[in-house]
Protein backbone atom coordinates (compact mmCIF):
# COMPACT_ATOMS: atom_id res chain seq x y z
CA UNK A 1 0.00 0.00 0.00
CA UNK A 2 1.21 3.30 -0.75
CA UNK A 3 -0.53 6.47 1.53
CA UNK A 4 0.25 10.22 0.50
CA UNK A 5 -1.65 12.75 2.17
CA UNK A 6 -5.14 10.99 2.59
CA UNK A 7 -4.52 9.10 -0.68
CA UNK A 8 -4.14 5.26 -0.62
CA UNK A 9 -3.17 3.14 -3.61
CA UNK A 10 -3.27 -0.32 -3.75
CA UNK A 11 -0.85 -1.96 -6.51
CA UNK A 12 -2.24 -5.34 -5.97
CA UNK A 13 -5.85 -4.33 -6.56
CA UNK A 14 -5.31 -1.28 -8.26
CA UNK A 15 -7.48 0.44 -6.03
CA UNK A 16 -7.11 4.59 -5.12
CA UNK A 17 -9.05 5.85 -1.75
CA UNK A 18 -9.03 9.29 -0.68
CA UNK A 19 -9.66 10.24 2.51
CA UNK A 20 -11.78 6.92 2.67
CA UNK A 21 -13.78 7.18 -0.13
CA UNK A 22 -13.26 5.03 -3.39
CA UNK A 23 -11.97 7.17 -6.63
CA UNK A 24 -12.55 5.82 -10.17
CA UNK A 25 -9.52 6.77 -12.54
CA UNK A 26 -8.41 5.91 -15.85
CA UNK A 27 -5.65 3.16 -16.72
CA UNK A 28 -3.95 6.69 -17.75
CA UNK A 29 -4.44 8.53 -14.68
CA UNK A 30 -3.46 5.28 -12.79
CA UNK A 31 -0.46 4.83 -14.11
CA UNK A 32 0.66 8.70 -13.26
CA UNK A 33 -0.18 8.40 -10.15
CA UNK A 34 1.40 5.32 -9.93
CA UNK A 35 4.66 6.14 -10.76
CA UNK A 36 4.38 9.65 -8.71
CA UNK A 37 3.40 7.83 -5.39
CA UNK A 38 6.09 5.07 -6.14
CA UNK A 39 8.80 8.00 -5.80
CA UNK A 40 7.46 10.28 -2.81
CA UNK A 41 9.36 13.36 -2.56
CA UNK A 42 10.99 13.13 -5.48
CA UNK A 43 10.23 15.21 -8.35
CA UNK A 44 9.50 13.13 -11.78
CA UNK A 45 10.34 14.57 -15.06
CA UNK A 46 7.71 15.15 -17.92
CA UNK A 47 9.57 13.17 -19.64
CA UNK A 48 9.99 10.20 -16.90
CA UNK A 49 6.14 10.32 -16.30
CA UNK A 50 5.57 10.05 -20.19
CA UNK A 51 7.73 6.54 -20.15
CA UNK A 52 4.86 5.63 -17.63
CA UNK A 53 1.89 6.24 -19.57
CA UNK A 54 3.05 4.98 -23.60
CA UNK A 55 4.65 1.91 -24.88
CA UNK A 56 7.78 2.45 -27.17
CA UNK A 57 6.91 3.63 -30.23
CA UNK A 58 3.35 5.27 -29.30
CA UNK A 59 3.07 8.62 -29.98
CA UNK A 60 2.68 11.31 -27.47
CA UNK A 61 0.14 14.41 -26.93
CA UNK A 62 2.08 17.75 -26.67
CA UNK A 63 0.29 18.40 -23.35
CA UNK A 64 -1.06 15.08 -22.15
CA UNK A 65 0.79 15.09 -19.00
CA UNK A 66 -0.68 18.17 -18.34
CA UNK A 67 -4.06 17.28 -18.43
CA UNK A 68 -3.74 13.80 -16.99
CA UNK A 69 -2.14 15.78 -13.58
CA UNK A 70 -5.66 18.27 -14.16
CA UNK A 71 -7.83 14.82 -13.83
CA UNK A 72 -6.26 13.60 -11.11
CA UNK A 73 -6.12 17.00 -8.74
CA UNK A 74 -9.74 17.37 -9.96
CA UNK A 75 -10.39 14.02 -7.92
CA UNK A 76 -8.03 14.14 -5.84
CA UNK A 77 -7.70 17.47 -4.65
CA UNK A 78 -5.23 20.14 -5.90
CA UNK A 79 -2.75 19.48 -2.13
CA UNK A 80 -1.46 15.86 -3.84
CA UNK A 81 0.41 17.01 -6.74
CA UNK A 82 2.55 19.80 -6.46
CA UNK A 83 3.87 21.53 -9.97
CA UNK A 84 8.15 22.30 -9.82
CA UNK A 85 8.79 24.17 -12.29
CA UNK A 86 11.06 23.39 -15.09
CA UNK A 87 11.76 20.34 -12.99
CA UNK A 88 8.21 18.25 -13.25
CA UNK A 89 5.92 17.11 -10.46
CA UNK A 90 6.12 15.68 -6.87
CA UNK A 91 4.19 14.19 -4.09
CA UNK A 92 4.70 14.62 -0.67
CA UNK A 93 6.96 12.06 1.15
CA UNK A 94 4.49 9.02 2.03
CA UNK A 95 3.00 8.13 5.31
CA UNK A 96 4.22 5.24 7.88
CA UNK A 97 1.13 2.83 7.97
CA UNK A 98 0.82 0.50 10.57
Amino acid sequence: MLAVAGVTLDPATRRVECKGKEVELSAKEYALLHALMQQPGRALSRAQLEQHLYAWGDEIGSNTVEVYIHHLRRKLGPEIIRTLRGIGYVVAKAESKP
